[in-house]
């Protein structure tokens, strides 16, 4: 069973930080493949030394887009796609793992997790669950005064609501780690080949490869507890805005509360990032942060890499 990446050549150094944190924190030994559009020398060395002060090895595999070529977002690189061709390139189970994450856990207890005869896993999008709420139906001052880029954005939501066939919430996944079983994907699917198809894509603008996997495993995947899914700073959005997040279901409010006593993946989403420097960043999320910190010394100390705050 395979652990995936997919990097441009921009993040493969926050990749290999959150594959030593995998590394570190797993009861077996774990297969790394690493898929990377446009790897430079660079990166190969850095790769390579990994390896060999890790005493581990991650294989490298160079990122093709077949039959999206078309494709241009400049929110999102094109092998940012990748967890739709993934059943085609991969067999069995694989863990898929975004490069911004921080593991904490045992990546085993999801490589080991039974889906109940689901073809993928994955942890509800928290920033999805008030989607109409927050997105739709309040009001603010600032509408007022542009009322013609309020309406475009609200038409823009509803238009995705659209294109997704559901109102999100959560039934709603986030791709940043998912367990998929691929030969399931290839042989049962009767539309497997449409998953990467850059047609079945083209509605899909606010998160392409996240919308599209949404609407093709729409009530076809298995909830994953959010522990292995965590965005820093949840938990204090929701304890400080309670009225936002008043129809969240028990279950959910259950897996926060577990998520908050033992995170097991940090997933730094959004512009947030933990190699970047930012007081606020710090402050929103403290103990995330200087997780992410402290793994990077650790990081430096056994590879000689220097990366990260």
């Amino acid at each position: 069973m395979q652990v995936i990446y997919g990097v441009n050549a921009a993040y493969v150094l926050p990749a290999l930080v959150s594959i030593y944190s995998l590394w570190k924190n797993a009861s077996q030994p774990v297969d790394v493949t690493m898929y990377v559009d446009g790897i430079t020398e660079q990166n190969q060395y850095a790769i390579q030394g990994v390896n060999e002060t890790c005493g581990m090895s991650i294989q490298v595999k160079n990122f093709e887009a077949t039959g999206l070529e078309a494709y241009v977002n400049p929110r999102f690189p094109t092998v940012s796609l990748l967890p739709l061709l993934l059943p085609g390139l991969e067999k069995e189970r694989c863990l898929f793992i975004d490069a911004d994450t921080l593991v904490k856990g045992d990546v085993w207890e999801l490589l080991s997790t039974d889906l109940r005869g689901m073809p993928i896993g994955a942890c509800t999008d928290m920033g999805q669950v008030t989607f109409l709420e927050r997105r739709i139906l309040n009001t603010r001052v600032s509408d007022v005064f542009r009322p013609a880029r309020t309406r475009r954005k609200r038409m823009n939501y509803i238009d995705r609501i659209a294109g997704l066939g559901f109102v999100p919430k959560e039934n709603y996944f986030n791709s940043g780690v998912l367990v998929m079983e691929c030969d399931t994907i290839r042989g049962e699917h009767p539309h497997y080949a449409d998953l990467a198809s850059f047609d079945k894509l083209r509605p899909f603008r606010e998160f392409p490869d996240q919308d599209r996997l949404n609407e093709f495993f729409a009530e076809r995947w298995y909830k994953l507890p959010l522990k292995w899914n965590l965005r820093p700073g949840i938990v204090r959005d929701v304890e400080q805005r309670k009225a936002k997040f008043r129809d969240i279901s028990d279950e959910l409010r259950e897996q926060m509360r577990d998520a908050t006593a033992d995170p097991k993946l940090w997933h730094f989403m959004g512009g947030r990032k933990p190699w970047i420097k930012r007081w606020s960043n710090v402050l929103r999320a403290r103990q995330a942060f200087k997780d992410y910190a402290n793994t990077c010394w650790e990081f430096r100390n056994q590879t000689g890499i220097q990366f990260g705050l």
